[in-house]
């Protein structure tokens, strides 16, 4: 993979609802941030935009609009930076890839001020003083921010308006330059826009007389009156060489952009709805900026809302909700999409959502952090996941892909409460039935309780290679099955024409082998209980081959026993006033302890005929 200029950490204070306890967050190729309403996800996304535009900041910027010494803004980015765009070496700490660490601290000092900027001096082993020579990396501001990845942000209520004029000024941009590099013949040393723009220059040098007879009557006219009302003064006009550049406007305000059905009525980006104007707005940011602008800040009245973004080309894409305002396929393509990004090398992409479609375990390099305040009001963040850290394997990723594939809402993992994975439809009905009845009769005791659809035993010892890494208690319930299984496999010899023979066998069942790896992953941090055989045979007496989830619930809404029996069991795995399991579920940690519980259990059951 090629090398290419990053952002490795973000160290965030006093900013924002960020307090003086220091938010700190790993940045990968993708990042996704999590977590509920106002927790701090949005004021993220603004820290990295703040520093690297350096820009001023309002009272309400200030934690708690408190501007004091004791609780200055602070925000620390950790970069990566290659030979092309390293600083001087006493500000890089040499990487074993060949690539370099460089760390910079701003500090608002007071509102509407710019930030002061230090670096950290690896030589001196500490960060730059006012009495060195040498205080920032790269120098200035303007030069350094040239040499870091560029923020490109897309707000959630971005106003309409706005967010249409800074796609139609991006585009403007990229076809401007478009007509500025046609050449009338391939082998021309000028463009057709330069041989215009050198005319319009000499015709501007070559009519210096004319302008000098101009000014000389102008100034004529002037003095008549000056003379009158200052006795012995004059007014002098001078018209000094014009070193100005000449700039061509060639496409006029009356540029725009429209979306619509193909064939069918467009109308303009800003009254399109909301959805479709932000994924076209950080479509276009993309497009953009891999042809060297960006969007910048800008009154309504401007004529510009974009900039150069300088020799390096490295991106940071920040989007505050992207799912907003779009339907579920389209919140699931855009995933797609927005992911993909990084795969130019060049981007990162750090997104605050509240859908769990935006989350894809299968991907490489992506962290997952979830935003959340503590009682005490300090806004707290968790890697909740990384690749490198899960060692997930290529079956792992499968079974991910596969389970996304089925049910994307088994990522509402991350978004914080009780999480309960189970194994397959119809304990995830039963327990919602429940959920919901509960909290219909005042009972919140499952208010923030999300139950996880594994859809197959071996997907559960996955989710839980995931969620070991979450550092909090989770739970699990799965079937056990059986060890070994009657089988049948195709006698080709005997076969003969439509007759099929079938010889039969016993064989080890691989849904029993699965218990292995959920073993595997089993922590101080999980707890996991087994239905014995299955969930059915457990609690119902029966076995059920089709219509499980319905019969389940059938059993459940007609039979209050057999209601407080589910209720019992998902209690029971919650330890919830300390209820215990009921029978036919057990906790386990030992796969010959569990053999015999099964072995006792099938040896127990005797099959009447009669009916």
């Amino acid at each position: 993979m090629a090398q290419v200029p990053s952002i490795k950490k973000l160290k965030i204070k006093n900013f924002g609802c960020i307090g003086n306890e220091s938010v700190e967050l790993d940045i990968d190729n993708i990042v996704v941030l999590v977590g509920p309403n106002n927790a701090g996800k949005s004021t993220i996304l603004r820290a990295y935009e703040a520093v690297t535009d350096c820009l001023k900041l309002d009272q309400d910027d200030f934690h708690n609009k408190q501007v004091s010494v004791d609780n200055y803004p602070e925000i620390e980015v950790h970069s990566i930076a290659i030979d092309d765009n390293k600083p001087g070496d006493e500000w890089c700490s040499n990487l074993d890839d060949g690539t370099y660490l460089v760390k910079e601290k701003w500090r608002w000092l007071g509102t509407n001020k710019e930030p002061v900027r230090v670096g950290f001096n690896v030589q001196l082993d500490r960060w730059a003083t006012n009495d060195d020579d040498e205080k920032m990396p790269w120098g200035m501001n303007n030069v350094a921010k040239a040499r870091r990845p560029k923020p490109h942000r897309v707000n959630t209520f971005d106003d309409p308006e706005v967010q249409s004029k800074a796609i139609t000024s991006l585009l403007k941009s990229l076809l401007e330059d478009n007509i500025q590099s046609i050449k009338e013949n391939d082998d021309d040393e000028k463009t057709k826009y330069e041989v215009l723009v050198e005319s319009l220059k000499n015709l501007r040098d070559s009519s210096k007389v004319t302008q000098q007879e101009s000014i000389q009557g102008l100034e004529g006219s002037a003095n008549e009156i000056i003379s009158k009302i200052f006795p012995s003064h004059e007014l002098k006009i001078t018209a000094p060489e014009s070193s100005a550049p000449i700039k061509i406007d060639l496409l006029g305000n009356e540029f725009t952009i429209e979306m619509g059905p193909i064939g069918g009525l467009t109308f303009p980006l800003d009254k399109q709805g909301s959805g479709s104007r932000r994924t076209a707005l950080w479509t276009i940011l993309k497009l953009l900026a891999d042809n060297g602008v960006r969007a910048k800040n800008a009154g309504p009245k401007a004529n510009s809302h974009h900039e150069p973004v300088g020799p390096n080309t490295a991106h940071v894409l920040l989007l505050d909700e992207p799912e907003v305002s779009l339907h579920p396929s389209a919140t699931e393509i855009a995933r797609d999409v927005l992911y993909s990004l990084p795969e130019n090398e060049n981007w990162q992409i750090m997104v605050a959502t509240h859908s769990p479609s935006f989350i894809d375990l299968t991907k490489d390099h992506t962290t997952i952090i979830r935003v959340e305040k503590s009682q005490d009001d300090h806004i707290e963040t968790t890697t909740l996941f990384k690749p490198e850290s899960a060692q997930l394997d290529e079956d792992d990723k499968e079974n991910l892909k596969l389970i996304n594939l089925f049910d994307s809402h088994i990522s509402e993992a991350f978004f914080g409460g009780k999480v309960l994975i189970v194994e397959g439809d119809t304990e995830y009905s039963a327990f919602n039935y429940i959920k919901s009845k509960e909290l219909e009769s005042g009972n919140n005791a499952y208010h923030d309780l999300n139950v996880i659809r594994a859809r197959g035993k071996v997907t559960v010892a996955s989710m839980m290679k995931v969620l070991n890494h979450f550092g909090k208690k989770y739970y699990a319930l799965h079937d056990t099955d059986i060890p070994r299984v009657e089988s049948k496999r195709r006698n080709k010899e005997l076969s003969v024409g439509d007759a099929i023979v079938y010889d039969k066998f016993t064989m080890v069942n691989p849904a029993w082998t699965n218990n292995e790896k959920i073993l595997a992953q089993m922590t101080e941090q999980s707890r996991v209980v087994a239905s014995v055989i299955n969930f059915e045979d457990a609690y119902f007496d029966e076995t059920v081959g089709s219509d499980k989830p319905e019969n389940c619930i059938k059993h459940i809404k007609e039979e209050v026993e057999m209601y407080n029996r589910i209720k019992s069991l998902l209690d029971g795995i919650l330890e919830l006033d300390e209820t215990e399991l009921p029978q036919g579920s057990l906790t386990w940690s030992d796969m010959t302890e569990l053999n015999d519980i099964v072995q006792t259990r099938v040896g127990s059951v005797t099959i009447n005929d009669e009916v």
